[in-house]
């Protein structure tokens, strides 16, 4: 086996496409603790002060390195060059060249607030490897010269040899070399939701998962139990931790489906607003016009063709939505995602907290001859013990059985159940698997502190690795508060002229090799081989759906003077299956992603067993179909493109790998929502289209590479997200169907005016239909106020009824295109018939009527627009009261326009009641005819 010393500093630099060589390329704990000192020319005692002087100087300090990130004068230049901006910096610029400074400032004010915004969250983006950066520890004892001394962790280098004790953070990646009952809490690199006991001893594979070398620990991890000491293998960049700074810097800022379309939009319109204008230039010179004139027109004209209200309808669709997420518990952080997420066709959802409660609880009680699930676990606090319907079942079936069950479960056990006066409420401090006996235990009305008061603990043999078992020893009681209990513990029970009992939990496996005999309701019988199998079998068939496993069993002792001969010839009781149990909101959540077209797959570090086991009973997973991290290693880009699309469970995987799944979903194309709470999560959180932090159990490296945040780490939370994030795409959709059929309608107004008369052979006193004021004013009527609107529209009733809109569609697919073009078409022919009428009959309001009518057939255009599909009826007339408000103002600022000053500044007249009328009409036709076509799609449909 070829081993090599880590790079040193120097090597992990150069091109962004090179990858350092990885602490996992090593094969520290495939070595002795003997032969990895070797390896590293080091000692127990440690290295010379000059050795390490050496070292340091040719690894670097032990810390993460920023590259490559950008400087925030590029962040902010790149917020003007965006598609949209540019054509509002150019409408802004035609405004004053049009002397429309008011129009201007609010264009230019959008501009700022957009830059503003856009730089925030690309900026905040960026710090993600300065919370990383948190996680390295300021001190750390490490020996030096043979002595054990406190010195700054960046200083250390690869050979140093360091102490760890609870409490301490890993100060660089290691390997144990000594371990005294030393636990490690890893969740936030590995997804393990346990603390990791540790051990010395070399392993025999060298294909072994992060999660699954017990001989190593790493860099910002915490120590939780024991103490130890350990060699450290690799320091900075080339950590665990520094792959993933890496990773989490190579991974470009992309643009979110939104953007990508609204800047699809923005060409477009911007395209069009150059040949309408030409048109209308060309148009007006040849019919005889002035050049000034029709060079204000065509830029008018310009200008009308662009919403330029959609920048600001956008910012305030997507704050709106922001706002009603938060509502759900979803904090976004970053604006577009809002949106983002209802164009998610993957959900990729860690495991431990997000679909389960992250919280070890009891589920499964196994006697011999009977096992018992428990539906209700643990939630919170415990407020009442209230035992549920199987503990009811099982104390009554086999209440001595159980009773000695529970507990002994309570008594081996170091864990506390404590009553808090003040809330009433029992808090549970300790270990997981310790709390949830607890729990089971005072479920089944046996609550520790009342059993320890009954019998004192006078002696134990702590848990260890080797035994994988503990034992407690306590006085047989006087009294006990449980009848049950008392017939065979209590001084007049089992074997009375015992004064004590020993109480020994662990391993089934280890525990049935100390076992003579097995309890059942008759009493203590031999242990018999089938008995012995048929215990077996319930321990293999729990530990194949991932649940773990502890066997309790007992023995009445005379004294504890020998205590270390107790673990022999115990009476086994039974046995105690635990995991952490999927959230009961989730199934649902699960369901109605499937529903939605969207699918859902797990992605988890923890053990393949548990993850197949929560997959299956959530409904994500059909089968017991499970890739590892492992397998993912050895895949191709076409083998992982295969299984992605093929497997909904990820376990034992690498931040490397869940990098690659992401990708891979997305080469696929899908839009990719990742969840994760880690340090291990955050490369992959920042690849995916929409990143999701825990907030509750989620780190500062996560949350800052992510853009949404769910502050009850639930994934319910996220499926109403998507919800929110489709009525926030419907809405957009809605604003630009709405306000691009105006426009189409104002297009052909100004370029059939002057063709109409030409054609009809009449002359006119203009080629102009409408003044560049009057086209100013219609667009902050129409888009500016109107469309702001469009924005609070509620969601449609099917709306996670059906799959989502495709990342590659643009913006009018769907037969939107169709619909906008056939609407801005009549409202042009309607605006431009009804003055044409007028001008034929030689009236002079012939352009205030094309102006008002205008300004209703799009009010009553906003209100059929109001869903795609249903009629006004069934949404409600009144669901949207904002769209009635604006309208109201809409009207009485058209009406002020008529019979004010401000019409001779537009160059409007005072219409008669019938005047308005026969607009009214016409706005009413309209809606008429749009709802006549949802009918049509209805029926189709």
């Amino acid at each position: 086996m070829n081993i090599s010393l880590p790079p040193s500093h120097d090597q992990g630099k150069g091109s962004p496409d090179t990858m350092p060589t990885k602490p996992q390329d090593q094969m520290w704990h495939c070595l002795a603790p003997e032969a990895a000192l070797e390896m590293l020319s080091s000692a127990s005692t440690g290295l010379d002060q000059g050795e390490t002087q050496a070292r340091l100087a040719q690894y670097g300090p032990n810390e993460l390195i920023e590259r490559g990130g950008k400087h925030p004068a590029k962040i902010l230049w790149e917020q003007f060059t965006n598609v949209m901006v540019l054509i509002l910096i150019a409408a802004a610029v035609l405004s004053l060249f049009l002397g429309k400074f008011l129009e201007a400032g609010a264009i230019l004010a959008i501009v700022v607030l957009f830059a503003v915004l856009g730089f925030f969250q690309e900026y905040r983006a960026e710090k993600a490897i300065a919370a990383l950066k948190k996680l390295a520890v300021p001190s750390v004892r490490a020996y030096r010269n043979g002595k054990l001394l406190e010195l700054p962790a960046r200083e250390l280098v690869p050979g140093d040899v360091i102490a760890l004790e609870a409490g301490n953070l890993v100060p660089a990646d290691v390997r144990i070399i000594e371990s005294i009952n030393l636990r490690i809490q890893e969740s936030a690199l590995t997804g393990e939701s346990e603390p990791v006991e540790k051990v010395a001893e070399a392993l025999t594979r060298a294909e072994v998962p992060l999660a699954d070398r017990r001989n190593m620990a790493y860099l910002g991890t915490t120590v939780t139990y024991g103490r130890g000491s350990a060699l450290v293998v690799a320091t900075g960049m080339q950590t665990e931790l520094g792959t993933i700074a890496d990773l989490l810097q190579a991974v470009p800022n992309e643009a979110t489906p939104l953007q990508m379309r609204l800047d699809m939009v923005g060409k477009q319109l911007a395209f069009a607003g150059v040949i309408v204008a030409v048109l209308i230039f060309g148009i007006g010179l040849w019919m005889g016009e002035q050049v000034t004139i029709m060079l204000l027109t065509a830029v008018s004209l310009a200008v009308a063709v662009i919403p330029e209200g959609l920048p600001a309808v956008v910012t305030f669709t997507l704050a709106l939505g922001a706002q009603r997420m938060l509502k759900r518990n979803a904090l976004i952080r970053k604006l577009p995602a809002v949106e983002t997420l209802g164009s998610v066709t993957t959900i990729c959802s860690d495991k431990t907290g997000t679909l389960t409660e992250n919280r070890m609880t009891v589920t499964m009680v196994v006697l011999p001859g009977m096992l018992v699930e428990l539906k209700n676990g643990h939630h919170g606090p415990v407020a009442l013990l209230n035992p549920d319907a199987a503990m009811q079942e099982l104390r009554t079936q086999k209440p001595i059985g159980s009773a000695l069950l529970l507990a002994g479960a309570a008594l081996c056990n170091d864990a506390t159940l404590s009553l808090d006066p003040a809330t009433g409420q029992y808090e549970l401090v300790g270990d997981p698997t310790e709390s949830s006996l607890l729990v089971a235990a005072a479920n089944g009305q046996l609550l520790k502190h009342d059993l320890e008061h009954a019998m004192p603990r006078v002696a134990e043999l702590p848990f260890d690795s080797d035994r994988k078992r503990m034992t407690t020893v306590h006085h047989r009681p006087q009294k006990i508060i449980d009848a049950h209990l008392g017939a065979i513990w209590g001084v007049e029970g089992y074997a009375p002229e015992m004064a004590y009992v020993a109480v020994t939990k662990g391993a089934a496996d280890g525990l049935l090799e100390i076992t003579s005999q097995v309890w059942t309701e008759g009493g203590p019988e031999p242990l018999t081989e089938t008995w012995r199998q048929a215990i077996l079998t319930d321990n293999e068939r729990l530990a194949r759906n991932g649940i773990r496993v502890l066997g309790v069993a007992f023995r009445p002792l005379v004294s504890t003077e020998r205590i270390h001969e107790v673990e022999r010839d115990v009476i086994f009781l039974g046995l105690l299956g635990m995991i952490d149990p999927p959230r009961a909101e989730v199934r649902a959540a699960v369901a109605t992603c499937r529903e939605a077209g969207i699918r859902p797959v797990m992605i988890t570090g923890d053990h393949p067993l548990t993850a197949s086991y929560i997959a299956r009973t959530l409904g994500i997973a059909t089968d017991e179909t499970v890739v590892t991290g492992s397998e993912l290693s050895a895949m191709n880009d076409a083998q992982l493109v295969q299984a992605t699309a093929s497997t909904a469970v990820f376990a034992r995987v690498s931040p490397e790998h869940k990098l690659r799944i992401v990708a891979s979903l997305q080469r696929q194309g899908h839009v990719v929502a990742m969840t994760g709470d880690g340090v291990n999560d955050a490369p992959a959180l920042k690849k995916a289209d929409i990143g999701v932090a825990m907030g509750i159990t989620g780190t500062d490296v996560s949350k800052e590479a992510s853009a949404m945040v769910l502050r009850d780490d639930n994934f319910a939370t996220i499926v109403a997200a998507v919800e929110e994030g489709r009525v926030i795409y419907d809405n957009l959709r809605r604003f630009v169907k709405f306000a691009v059929a105006g426009n189409i309608g104002k297009v052909l107004v100004m370029l059939l005016w002057p063709l109409l008369f030409f054609v009809v052979g009449m002359p006119t006193q203009s080629a102009v239909a409408l003044l560049p004021l009057q086209l100013l004013w219609l667009n902050l009527m129409t888009d500016g106020l109107l469309g702001l609107s469009m924005g609070m529209e509620p969601a449609e009733r099917h709306v996670m009824h059906r799959p989502p809109h495709s990342s590659t569609e643009g913006i009018f697919a769907g037969g939107m295109g169709w619909q906008v073009t056939w609407v801005g078409v009549v409202i042009g022919v309607l605006a431009l018939g009804v003055g044409f009428w007028y001008y034929q009959d030689g009236l002079a309001q012939w352009q205030t009527m094309m102006v008002v009518s205008l300004t209703l057939l799009q009010v009553f255009q906003a209100l059929a627009t109001r869903s795609n599909t249903e009629s006004i009826l069934t949404i409600g007339v009144f669901s949207n009261r904002v769209m009635w408000g604006i309208i109201v103002l809409v009207v009485g600022l058209q009406v002020l326009a008529l019979f004010s000053p401000l019409g001779l500044f537009l160059g409007l007249l005072p219409l008669t009641l019938n005047d308005m009328l026969i607009c009214v009409g016409m706005g009413m036709l309209l809606f008429v005819l749009i709802e006549v076509e949802k009918l049509i799609q209805r029926r189709r449909s």
